[in-house]
């Protein structure tokens, strides 16, 4: 209704709403730490009125022994940092084997014989997508390990997700391009390709799968450098 004021915020929703904008990362754990926080914040703010506070003293005692946003949000950043480092590893270490696994049904039916045709370079550049990309999966996987199994031992969560961003960042471009001259040449063997449904949408979600791994990998970058920031302030 227009001419009545917005209601207060008290202390738990002005260090809710401090911590959400200090933080960078995947969008379900970050909103699922800032749900806990808060139902953190309020249970002790319960346990203070229980003793016989009223709600604002309450809500800000519950604050104060909860930390300074300089204090929490380090630890937090960190932990979304090395989950989205492990979500990018993942990504690869599943994305890569289906994209070589599904590759031949591209050619599934076609008008056209493959071994018509096919020059020695282009099974040369097949091969050697097919090795690079499941020897990177099995590099990925054990990345993921290292941030489950092996998390004990890392004692810098976040430049390990930031060597996670460099190395796919590294590894995705050249390979993105191996990958567009295999294509090429099978428009240039057979051009009849360029118009095979079939063709036409695996490279489509060949590009995608590419596409969100390097989207991904910025990301490791960004919330690393995030993470550095959050403790340096």
């Amino acid at each position: 209704m227009k001419g009545v004021p917005p209601p207060a915020t008290g202390p738990i929703d002005a260090y809710v709403d401090g911590l959400a904008a200090a933080l960078r990362g995947p969008g379900r754990t970050r909103a699922e730490m800032i749900t806990e926080a808060r139902h953190s914040l309020e249970d002790a703010a319960a346990a203070h009125l229980d003793a016989g506070l009223d709600a604002a003293e309450a809500e800000r005692i519950a604050v104060a022994e909860f930390g300074t946003l300089g204090e929490v949000a380090p630890a937090y950043q960190a932990e979304l940092a090395a989950q989205q480092g492990r979500r990018t590893a993942t990504w690869i270490a599943l994305a890569l084997p289906l994209v070589n696994v599904l590759a031949p049904l591209m050619w599934w039916d076609s008008p056209w014989s493959v071994q018509e045709h096919a020059s020695h370079l282009y099974w040369v550049l097949v091969d050697h997508f097919k090795y690079t990309s499941f020897l990177a999966a099995g590099v990925a996987a054990l990345v993921v390990l290292g941030f489950s199994w092996g998390s004990r031992y890392l004692r810098d969560g976040v430049r390990y997700t930031r060597l996670v961003g460099l190395g796919a960042m590294t590894f995705l471009g050249p390979h993105a391009l191996l990958g567009a001259a295999v294509f090429g040449l099978s428009i240039y063997q057979w051009p009849a390709a360029a118009t095979w449904p079939p063709v036409i949408l695996g490279m489509a979600g060949n590009l995608a799968a590419f596409g969100y791994a390097g989207l991904m990998s910025v990301r490791c970058l960004q919330f690393a450098v995030h993470a550095r920031a959050s403790v340096a302030a």
